[in-house]
C-alpha cells in the first residue's frame, strides 16, 4: 500500500526552489567571472555561453523571479493552511542525534512524525539562509535602478552578505543531498520527492507517530 506524502503543489514548490536555486548559484558564480579562468567548463558541450557575463546576469534575474515566486507562494500557502509539520519542536536536536546514530548502526531510531526531527532543523536553517539571500538579492536589484543611490560601503556589505549566504546555500544543498543518498534508510524519502508517495510499511517502521495519525484518519490500515 502506498501513502501520499507530498501533494503536487508541494512537489512543484520543492523542485522550483531546487532547480532555480541551483541555477542561481551557477549563474551567480558566472558573474564573478570564474568560468573564464577555468576554460574546461566552457569546453563542456552546451556550456560555451558560460563565459558571457551578460547572459549570466539575464539568466540570474530570470531564475530569481522563479525562486522568489516559489518562496513567497510557499510562505503564503502553508501559512494560510497553518501547516506546522516542518516547524522545529522542543527536543528535535536530541532526537536528531539518535536518528543519525541509528543510521550508522548505533542505537534504535525513535518513532517520528511525518518529518524527521533533523528535517525540521534543516528546514529552519535553510529558511534563514533563503530569507537572507532573498532580502540581499532584492537590495541588489533595487540599487541597480537609475534613480536609486546606495553608498559604496553599504553596497559592499550587502554584496558580501549575499555571497556568504549563497555559499551557505550551496553547502546546505550538498549536505541535504549527501545525507539522503548516503543512507539507504533515506532512499524511500528521495523517491517520494518524485512520486509524492511512500510505502506504508516504511511509514509504519520509521514514522510511527505519523502512521498512527493516518490510521485515526482512515488513511492507513491497522
Amino acid at each position: 500500500m502506498k501513502i501520499k506524502r507530498h501533494s503536487i503543489i508541494e512537489l512543484a514548490e520543492h523542485w522550483t526552489v531546487a532547480v532555480s536555486g541551483i541555477m542561481l548559484l551557477f549563474t551567480g558564480i558566472g558573474e564573478l567571472p570564474l568560468y573564464k579562468r577555468y576554460y574546461f567548463i566552457l569546453n563542456i558541450p552546451g556550456l560555451g555561453w558560460a563565459g558571457d557575463y551578460f547572459k549570466h546576469l539575464t539568466l540570474h534575474y530570470i531564475f530569481a523571479i522563479f525562486f522568489l515566486a516559489a518562496v513567497i507562494f510557499h510562505v503564503l500557502y502553508h501559512g494560510l493552511r497553518k501547516d506546522k509539520g516542518l516547524i522545529p519542536r522542543k527536543g528535535d536536536m536530541g532526537r536528531s542525534v539518535k536518528v543519525l546514530l541509528a543510521m550508522i548502526g548505533i542505537g534504535k531510531e525513535p518513532p517520528s512524525e511525518k518529518y524527521l526531527p533533523e528535517q525540521r532543523i534543516a528546514y529552519l536553517g535553510m529558511g534563514i539562509i533563503i530569507a537572507v539571500l532573498t532580502l540581499t538579492g532584492v537590495v541588489k536589484i533595487i540599487k541597480n535602478l537609475p534613480f536609486v543611490y546606495m553608498p559604496p560601503l553599504l553596497n559592499g556589505i550587502n554584496t558580501l552578505i549575499h555571497t556568504l549566504a549563497a555559499f551557505l546555500f550551496l553547502v546546505a544543498i550538498i549536505v541535504h543531498v549527501g545525507i539522503v543518498i548516503a543512507f539507504k534508510s533515506n532512499w524511500p524519502l528521495l523517491k517520494s520527492m518524485f512520486t509524492g508517495k511512500i510505502d506504508s510499511d516504511y511509514v509504519r517502521e520509521r514514522h510511527g507517530i505519523w502512521y498512527e495519525e493516518l490510521k485515526r484518519e482512515g488513511k492507513a490500515d491497522d
